[in-house]
């Protein structure tokens, strides 16, 4: 399949990808069988396609990668990485709002 736009990225996407954890590709090998150059446009498409409503799984943990969710417990285990993520990142955040605290109030007096 030629990909040229958006929506053939989606559809090869969808066609590529295999149902159940137990399937699981790698972002480098689906972007291999997408015959793309990298996985940023995909793990970005990917990310519209969950906001769409698509039930595209990732696991962490052997097999590793992407899947097509097929149960409740593919489903919650997907949703407790993700939620992972979020507060991982939320904590880079503070720690990094901390370290900075000198450039977003000048006039702060450090105590260090």
């Amino acid at each position: 399949m030629v990909i040229e736009t958006q929506s053939d990225l989606r559809q090869a996407i969808l066609e590529q990808l295999n149902i159940g954890k137990d399937k699981a590709i790698t972002g480098d090998q689906l972007a291999k069988r997408l015959d793309l150059k990298g996985t940023r446009e995909m793990r970005q498409t990917i990310k519209e396609m969950r906001h769409a409503g698509h039930l595209i799984g990732l696991s962490v943990k052997s097999p590793r990668g992407y899947y097509l969710i097929n149960t409740a417990d593919e489903l919650n285990e997907c949703m407790t990485i993700l939620k992972g993520y979020c507060v991982e990142a939320a904590l880079a955040r503070r720690d990094l709002k901390r370290a900075g605290r000198s450039l977003l109030d000048p006039y702060q007096m450090s105590l260090l």
